[in-house]
């Protein structure tokens, strides 16, 4: 996220101050690492976070998803030509490979569950109900992020914090549409942060 969007998502995290918090969107671990230090912040050691991909699995050339400008085509495309070469021509990595994202949160391993999959089939596997603080920003279709919003209301405790990202993406706007017609079936309460983030409340 860039700084502005960065800086409003963790002041609402701060504020919520979630020990179990489930991420559905992990891609390359970077919201997770942050959100894991605030919560050791917070809680020390005392906190959860699990996080929901299809890591190095996703294929967007046969998906109706909208994927990352980074990791589209055959290789990861850095605007650091150092990263470049050192991601794809040494390490061969890919930074949202199951992999990358378990050695970039190896510092809370103790706390961090990663579950590989299509949230589809892994999200109905999940405990839902324990959750303080839900973040949707996996798929961007209408259909996926519906299906993610229908299962996470039917069963998520009524102070859970439900916040979903890219709420007014030109680009997205399955997830809008996604947003709004559970808020209207539900009669849900909605508030929108920083022009990006909505955050879903009974």
């Amino acid at each position: 996220m860039k700084y502005n969007h960065g800086h409003a998502f963790l002041k609402i995290v701060s504020e919520k101050k979630p020990k179990h918090f489930l991420e559905i969107g992990v891609f390359t671990g970077v919201t997770a690492r942050n959100t894991c230090e605030l919560l050791n912040d917070i809680h020390g050691k005392d906190f959860q976070y699990t996080g929901l991909d299809l890591f190095e699995d996703y294929v967007p050339e046969h998906d109706h998803e909208i994927a990352p400008n980074m990791i589209r085509g055959n290789q990861q495309k850095f605007s650091n030509p150092l990263k470049h070469i050192v991601y794809n021509l040494i390490l061969k990595e890919q930074l949202n490979s199951f992999n990358s994202v378990t050695k970039f949160l190896k510092k809370f391993k103790n706390q961090v569950e990663l579950v590989k999959g299509d949230s589809k089939k892994t999200l109905p596997e999940i405990e839902i109900e324990k959750y303080d603080m839900i973040f949707v920003d996996g798929g961007h279709s209408f259909e996926t992020v519906n299906f993610e919003l229908q299962l996470i209301i039917s069963k998520c405790k009524k102070d859970c914090l439900v916040l979903v990202d890219d709420y007014d993406h030109q680009v997205a706007s399955g997830v809008k549409k996604a947003v709004d017609q559970i808020v209207s079936e539900k009669k849900l309460k909605l508030n929108i942060f920083s022009g990006r983030f909505a955050q879903i409340s009974f």
